[in-house]
């Protein structure tokens, strides 16, 4: 249904390694979210936004983030936690950096409409602040 209604729908699924609530290490409401929008709907998904927007936002993100690929998932599901972004509770990146990059990136590909699989570099220069 959502295919036929939306054909054009682009979706971000935004989690933690470590989520607040939903304690199942294979996160069942991003694997079904996942199977949901991309294997039977056939839609653009990505699973947390692009390691470059992280950094973006972030300069504490290094080269050790995930850096997950659009259309992709993890190969076990069991093994869903390294996808996640990497934060501490309360901190700034836990509290607003995913959400933040996320939004931005679906922006600017939206405004860019470049929907490719990953990304070398953000799309449109940001001037951030952590504080």
């Amino acid at each position: 249904m959502i295919k036929e209604n939306c054909p054009k729908l682009k979706v971000m699924l935004v989690f933690d390694r470590d989520d607040h609530v939903q304690a199942a290490p294979d996160k069942p409401h991003i694997h079904q979210a996942y199977d949901g929008f991309h294997k039977t709907a056939g839609l653009w998904v990505r699973l947390n936004a692009d390691k470059v927007y992280f950094q973006a936002f972030d300069d504490s993100v290094d080269q050790n983030y995930p850096e997950n690929l659009a259309n992709h998932e993890p190969e076990k599901w069991s093994d869903t936690r390294s996808w996640g972004y990497i934060a501490k509770y309360g901190s700034f990146l836990y509290s607003k950096t995913g959400s933040y990059a996320g939004i931005a990136e679906m922006a600017d590909r939206v405004k860019a409409d470049e929907w490719e699989n990953n990304l070398e570099e953000v799309l449109y220069s940001y001037n951030v602040s952590n504080n």
